[in-house]
Parts: structure tokens; sequence; C-alpha cells
């Protein structure tokens, strides 16, 4: 009996499955790096997105404390400033702080901090303000602008 024709197809079947089952394996690693690098990308966008509304967030934030500052320093001579809004205003500086700390552009964080210590007098401080306010939009505007 000639048992070659017996194990030949035999042997084809069992070199057809081992070579089905190392194509697939191949297939399911490429399939599996490429959902790999699309979701490293995916988060990459969406961090820079998140990154872009934080800044953004922030820059509203500073610009909104930096007028409620300017107006609470612009009380009428003789007007007193109660407790709560001194509590207010201390509280809203806290904040402030906190948004300047979220800000990437270094300058312009330590042009707002600048801001906030002591001006000679309103004019000089009203007039700083608008020129960081003109630095905060123009910051506000590129950051929509590269989205």
């Amino acid at each position: 009996m000639e048992w070659w024709k017996t194990v030949a197809p035999l042997v084809g079947v069992v070199l057809g499955s081992l070579g089905t089952l190392l194509g697939q394996k191949l297939s399911d690693a490429r399939t599996l790096r490429r959902d790999r690098l699309l979701a490293q990308e995916e988060a990459k966008a969406r961090l820079a997105a998140e990154r872009v509304t934080l800044q953004r967030e922030a820059i509203m934030e500073i610009q909104h404390g930096l007028e409620g500052v300017m107006a609470a320093s612009e009380l009428a001579p003789g007007q007193r400033v109660s407790s709560e809004f001194r509590a207010a205003a201390t509280q809203a500086g806290l904040f402030l702080r906190a948004h300047i700390a979220r800000l990437e552009d270094r300058d312009l964080a330590t042009s707002v901090q600048e801001w906030l210590g002591p001006h000679q007098n309103a004019t000089a401080a009203r007039t700083s303000l608008d020129s960081l306010q003109d630095r905060l939009s123009h910051q506000l505007r590129r950051l929509y602008a590269d989205q």
C-alpha cells in the first residue's frame, strides 16, 4: 500500500491550516497596530482641542476678572468697601491667579501678574489694562484661528 497517498492530503490540510492561521495572525497584528495608532492620533487631537479650550476659557475669565478688579479699584472718593465686597474681591483675585497659571504664553501671564500689582493712578491703570486686554484679545483670536 502506498502510504504517501494517504498522508499527502493530510499534510496538505495541516499546512494549509497553518498558513491560514499565520495569515490571520499577521493580519490581526497589522489591524491592532493600525487601531493603536488611530487611537493615539485621536487622543492627541482630543488633548490639543482640550488645551485650546482651556486656554480660551482662561483668557476670557482673565479678561472678565481684570475688568472686575479695575471696577473695584475705581471707587469714588470717600466710598467705603463692605466686608462682603472685600471677601468677594479676594476670592475673585484667587480665581484670577489660577487662570493666569493656565496661560501657556508666559510673557502674557507675567504681564497680567504685573498689572495686578499697585498702580500710580486710575488713568495709568486703565491705559495699561486696555493694552493688556488688546494682547489677551489677540491671543484669543489666534486660538480661534488655529482651530
